[in-house]
């Protein structure tokens, strides 16, 4: 979370160049912004499966991560001619690339308002973003292969006599990659996929890089005085 934040910083400052970065997470539960944990989050799955917590800087919905997930990242500046003052236009416009990303594997897909990728009717991918520090950011995670059985687990609502029916909907909800292909794919397969959609999409070239000094500089710090905290973590930012 330190990295994904450092990034659109400093390509909001001018000193790194616009970015599309792909990255896993193991067995991690990221919460938005202005979430609680309590109320998202069934704590005793959680001790169960050892899964972490962790808050992102974006708003919007809770998501499971584990190594079957592939998460993105786009990061320009502010001015980018494709830049609406809108995000939810900014949703739709980028997650465009990562839709015929999809269609490269063969999948049958759209995208849903305001943040969503659906394959049948269920969420394949989900996206937040934001507008700040003089860039525009959106990110999100796409389910390859993850494990929907944890998923369902550990994010949880309210303990109501709704709880056991609201569980078994998020299980309804949501798709994998390899459930709609009926079979296995790479997450390395996956990447270059979205990659090729991207760039056709928008008629660019990506050039593979590595997170320069000034990044990892800011990431470091960004980690020992945010995201390392009990505080940042478990107390949504409203309280």
């Amino acid at each position: 979370m330190a990295v994904e934040e450092a990034i659109p910083r400093k390509v909001g400052e001018g000193v790194v160049r616009n970015t599309l970065r792909f990255w896993r997470n193991k067995n991690t539960i990221v919460i938005g912004r202005f979430q609680k944990v309590t109320l998202e989050v069934n704590l005793e799955a959680c001790k169960k499966y050892g899964t972490t917590i962790v808050r992102r800087f974006t708003g919007g919905g809770a998501v499971y991560h584990d190594q079957g997930n592939l998460n993105y990242a786009i990061s320009l500046p502010k001015e980018h001619p494709l830049i609406h003052n809108n995000i939810s236009i900014n949703f739709r416009n980028f997650l465009l690339g990562f839709i015929e990303g999809l269609k490269v594997l063969g999948l049958k897909v759209e995208f849903k308002p305001i943040n969503k990728i659906e394959a049948n009717g269920r969420k394949i991918s989900g996206a937040a973003g934001c507008l700040r520090w003089g860039a525009f950011f959106l990110h999100g995670s796409m389910l390859v292969s993850s494990n929907l059985n944890v998923l369902s687990e550990v994010l949880d609502a309210p303990q109501d006599d709704l709880a056991s029916s609201y569980v078994r909907s998020i299980r309804d909800r949501v798709t994998t990659i390899h459930n709609e292909l009926r079979t296995d794919i790479s997450i390395k397969d996956v990447k270059q996929a979205l990659k090729t959609g991207f760039e056709r999409s928008y008629r660019v070239k990506l050039i593979e890089g590595m997170l320069g000094k000034q990044e990892l500089t800011l990431a470091e710090e960004l980690y020992q005085r945010k995201y390392s905290k009990e505080k940042w973590n478990s107390r949504a930012e409203s309280e």
